[in-house]
C-alpha cells in the first residue's frame, strides 16, 4: 500500500463534514444498506411465532448470501480479504468434517464488508431514521401477537422463568432483535452513554429473557465506553467464581442450573465426540452443545482449539495495531468471544448477533485500506459519539 494510504490509515479521522455540508452516498452503498435492512426484517419475521415453534425457512441465510454476492461484485478485493481473515474458522470446520458449516463460514465472511459498510453508514452519518425503522421492525412480532390476542407469547414462562418474549419464539431471538437498534441508538447519540444507560440496556435485554445477549451487549458497550475496565472485569469474574466454589461452597449443580444445564450438555458432548457432528437431532449434536469452544473440541479436537487460539491472538494483535485505536471493534471482538462460549457457532449466517458483532470487529481490518478511503469512510474506527460533528444533511 502506498505511503499516502498508510498515513491516512494511521491518522485519526477529523470528523469534519464536506464543505458542501452533505455526504454523497453511492448506489452500491445504499443497495448494501437496503440488503442489510432486508436481512434484519427477514430475521425478525422468521423468528416471530406465537406457538413457540422455530421457522425452518432458509430466507435469512439467503439474504446474507445475497449480501455476500453483492460484496464480492462491488469490492472483490475487500471480500476476498475478508474470506482470508476468517479462513482459520473455515479450516476448523473442515478439520471436524463439517463441510456444510465451512461453506456457511465462507458466505458469512464474504458478506462482512457489505454489512460493515452499512453499519458504518448508519453510525458515521447518524442516520437516526434508519435506527428508528429497525426498532419498528423489531416490534412487528409483538404487534402481531397483540392484535391476535396471543398475550402468552408477549410475557411467557415457556422457557422456565418469566420472559418478555415480545412475540418471538425464543428469548435469544427476541433479545438479539432489540439489541441491534438499541446498540445503534447509543452509537449515534450525540452524547456518550454513561454507566447507568449501559446497565439499563443490559437489564432490558435480561428482562426480555436472553442473559447471553444481555451480557454480550453490556460487554461490547461497556468496554467501548470504558476500555480500561477489561482486565478488572476479568479479574472480578475469576474471583467471583472462585469465591462461589471455595468460600460459599456452591457446587456443580448450582453452576449447571445458572447456565441452563449447559454443563451437563457439554460433558455429554465431550464424552461422545462423534455425536457432536450429527445432523442436530441428538443431544450431543452441534446445535445442542451451546458452546462454540466445546463444539470445536468435540469435533476438531485439540488441533482445532490450537488453530482457534492462534487466530484469536493474531486478530487481537491486528486490532491493537490499528491507529486510531479501534475501541468499539475490540469491544465487540471480546463480546463475541464471550457470547460464543454459551451459544452454538461463532459465524452463523442465521445469527444476527454474530453478523453485527463481527461486522463491527472486523471492519477496521477490512475497510481501512480501500483506495477510495475518505475521512467519512474512516468512521469504521468508531470513536466516542461526543466527537461526532452535528449532522447537516437529512438521513
Amino acid at each position: 500500500m502506498d505511503s499516502a494510504m498508510q498515513s491516512t490509515a494511521a491518522r485519526a479521522p477529523s470528523w469534519r463534514p464536506r464543505s458542501s455540508g452533505t455526504v454523497r452516498r453511492t448506489i452500491g452503498e445504499e443497495l448494501e444498506l437496503v440488503l442489510f435492512i432486508g436481512y434484519f426484517a427477514t430475521y425478525v419475521l422468521s423468528n416471530a411465532s406465537t406457538s413457540f415453534e422455530p421457522s425452518t425457512s432458509p430466507a435469512k441465510h439467503l439474504m446474507l448470501a445475497t449480501a455476500a454476492a453483492v460484496s464480492l461484485v462491488s469490492s472483490p478485493r475487500c471480500a476476498l480479504r475478508s474470506l482470508l481473515l476468517f479462513s482459520p474458522l473455515l479450516a476448523i470446520y473442515l478439520i471436524g468434517g463439517l463441510e456444510g458449516y465451512a461453506l456457511m463460514t465462507a458466505v458469512f465472511a464474504l458478506a462482512m464488508p457489505a454489512v460493515g459498510r452499512s453499519l458504518n453508514s448508519i453510525v458515521a452519518q447518524r442516520r437516526r431514521r434508519i435506527v428508528a425503522l429497525l426498532f419498528v421492525i423489531a416490534l412487528v412480532p409483538a404487534a402481531v401477537a397483540a392484535f391476535g390476542l396471543e398475550f402468552d407469547s408477549l410475557w411467557s414462562s415457556q422457557y422456565g422463568r418469566p420472559r418478555l418474549l415480545m412475540g418471538y419464539w425464543h428469548p435469544k431471538e427476541a433479545g438479539t432483535s432489540f439489541a441491534l437498534p438499541l446498540l445503534l441508538f447509543l452509537l449515534v447519540s450525540a452524547r456518550r452513554p454513561g454507566g447507568i444507560q449501559i446497565l439499563l440496556l443490559t437489564a432490558l435485554l435480561w428482562v426480555i429473557g436472553s442473559r447471553n445477549v444481555a451480557l454480550a451487549m453490556g460487554i461490547s458497550i461497556g468496554l467501548w465506553r470504558y476500555p480500561r475496565a477489561a482486565v478488572p472485569l476479568l479479574v472480578t469474574l475469576v474471583v467471583a467464581v472462585v469465591a462461589l466454589v471455595l468460600v460459599l461452597g456452591y457446587s456443580y449443580e448450582f453452576f449447571d442450573e445458572i447456565t441452563s444445564l449447559r454443563l451437563t450438555v457439554w460433558l455429554e458432548a465431550l464424552a461422545d465426540p462423534p455425536g457432536a457432528t450429527d445432523d442436530g437431532s441428538t443431544l450431543g449434536s452441534r446445535l445442542a452443545i451451546d458452546s462454540y469452544y466445546v463444539e470445536v473440541l468435540a469435533s476438531a479436537g485439540v488441533a482445532g482449539l490450537l488453530v482457534f487460539g492462534a487466530w484469536v491472538a493474531t486478530f487481537n494483535a491486528a486490532l491493537a495495531n490499528i491507529r486510531p485505536h479501534a475501541r468499539l471493534a475490540k469491544a465487540c471482538f471480546w463480546a463475541i468471544l464471550f457470547f460464543s462460549g454459551f451459544d452454538s457457532g461463532i459465524v452463523s449466517t442465521g445469527n444476527l448477533l454474530h453478523v453485527v458483532l463481527w461486522a463491527f470487529a472486523a471492519s477496521p481490518l477490512l475497510l481501512r485500506h480501500r483506495r477510495r478511503l475518505t475521512r467519512r469512510r474512516a468512521a469504521i474506527q468508531f470513536p466516542p459519539p461526543s466527537r461526532l460533528p452535528a449532522r447537516t444533511e437529512s438521513p
